[in-house]
């Protein structure tokens, strides 16, 4: 949870805090923050179990506190003329307390839900098969995702969320078809 403060205190404090250098941007917390700590994170979330009711009553207003820190930090940034890319994505940095205060409702209700059929059950085994290589295409589709949700008038809140299904759908669809036409090779290019 300290660790995602860090970026803030990065842009509106000091860059300089417990030997931070250009390689390591969580200075001595390092093996505490960033990827390494959304793996305690989900082993923490694996091994708790709460009821629907506890799992609602947290998780709906901690995920909507989360997007609006979100959202009204990123109109902040970008209403700024001094605006920076570093700026820009500060309030959607993987590793900040409003992007990890989504995260874990999104896991813990998902851990909730109970696939009976078959259908889902081989699109869900197949998401994860392509899931690597949807990870690594899906940057090409967002920006793309954003102007078309401009294009066609989709409210400005429900932009970035309808873009996000638009390039996740985009990612799934061509890695599925990479893996198709690649065969036992596809580990190699899509993973």
């Amino acid at each position: 949870g300290i660790t995602g403060l860090l970026p803030y205190y990065y842009q509106f404090v000091s860059p300089y805090i417990w030997g931070g250098c250009a390689w390591n941007s969580f200075n001595m917390l390092y093996y505490f923050a960033g990827f390494n700590g959304y793996l305690l994170l989900g082993h923490y979330l694996r091994n708790h179990d709460w009821s629907w009711s506890k799992t609602l009553s947290v998780c709906i207003p901690m995920f909507l506190a989360g997007y609006m820190v979100t959202f009204f930090g990123f109109r902040h940034m970008t209403a700024l003329p001094q605006c920076t890319d570093e700026m820009l994505e500060l309030f959607f940095t993987y590793n900040s307390l409003n992007v990890i205060m989504m995260t874990i409702p999104f896991f813990l209700i998902a851990k909730k839900v109970k696939v009976r059929s078959e259908l889902i059950q081989h699109m869900l085994a197949n998401l994860t098969v392509c899931g690597f290589g949807i990870y690594m295409i899906h940057y090409f589709f967002t920006g793309p995702g954003v102007v078309l949700m401009r294009n066609i008038g989709v409210p400005v809140p429900l932009q970035i969320p309808a873009a996000a299904v638009v390039a996740f759908g985009v990612s799934w669809l061509l890695v599925v078809f990479i893996r198709k036409i690649s065969g036992k090779n596809a580990k190699y290019i899509v993973g």
